[in-house]
């Protein structure tokens, strides 16, 4: 019994990676593509890569570029960098590392850390502690960013776990069921207009709860999964289970919904972006 229970569960993870129409709205751990690069930025070691998609696979139109699980062994690092108009979100998921800012300010990271650079924004990662350092590496196009003003007045790049903001919301997605708990680096409200990436939170869903079926209609939401089995719903209707490093992606205009089916909190994070290029 419990190797067909096994089997069903694998098929069903396939069939959640079929595509939507216009668009792939998710991806999961038997999907992801290996990448590794060496002596990144610079840097030192074997940055290796799990990736939902990469740069030279994504749309033209698409917000996020690029989404990977990434690995530093002890004593490698990615060097000191910047993205001309990208925008490179780091959120810790385990291990301990030192993360540098565009300032030359550097901070010790650990799980539930979250860090960014905007354009023109410098940022660099090393792990100098014994476990491995796991991340998650999120690239957004932004071709309207007024690199000067960033210069004149830079933005905040590390995020603590322990002073993210605490918001939660129910019914989300307009008619979910229960709470959806957030801890947010930022909000949508706190975003400037040319800035790409508008919202990262790390959220839970506790057994039962959901967030309903919704669309944005500027906005691209990813929802990476951490931890515990969900079901997502795509804008096709279809439902798939999910679980740790399934990827689901909603661009503008496509409908997304997510279920906590397990018997333990669904912990994912959820990054909001939109494309200037799309913008009216």
């Amino acid at each position: 019994m419990r190797t067909f229970l096994a089997l069903t569960l694998i098929l069903t993870l396939t069939a959640a990676c079929a595509y939507s129409e216009g668009r792939e709205q998710c991806w999961d751990l038997e999907e992801l593509t290996i990448l590794n690069k060496q002596d990144v930025a610079g840097g030192k070691g074997t940055l290796y890569g799990e990736f939902a998609y990469t740069r030279d696979k994504a749309g033209d139109d698409w917000a996020i570029k690029e989404i990977g699980f990434m690995t530093l062994k002890h004593g490698d690092f990615i060097g000191l960098h910047s993205h001309a108009d990208n925008e490179d979100a780091y959120l810790i998921l385990s291990g301990k590392g030192v993360f540098t800012d565009g300032e030359g300010n550097s901070w010790v990271v650990k799980a539930g850390d979250m860090t960014i650079a905007r354009p023109g924004q410098a940022h660099g990662l090393a792990n100098l502690f014994g476990d491995d350092l796991v991340f998650l590496d999120i690239i957004a196009k932004n071709s309207a960013a007024d690199l000067d003003a960033i210069k004149a007045n830079p933005t905040p790049q590390f995020f603590p776990e322990e002073r993210l903001r605490k918001l939660n919301k129910e019914k989300a997605g307009g008619a979910g069921k229960g709470t959806l708990y957030g801890k947010f680096a930022f909000r949508r409200e706190d975003a400037t207009e040319n800035q790409a990436i508008k919202e990262i939170g790390m959220m839970t869903l506790r057994p039962g709860d959901s967030i309903s079926l919704h669309s944005h209609a500027d906005n691209e939401d990813t929802y990476i999964i951490i931890s515990g089995e969900g079901m997502f719903t795509d804008g096709e209707g279809g439902e798939y289970i999910v679980g740790p490093q399934s990827v689901t992606l909603a661009g503008p205009g496509q409908s997304h919904a997510l279920e906590n089916t397990g018997s333990e909190n669904l912990v994912f994070i959820d990054l909001i972006a939109q494309n200037h290029a799309l913008k009216k």
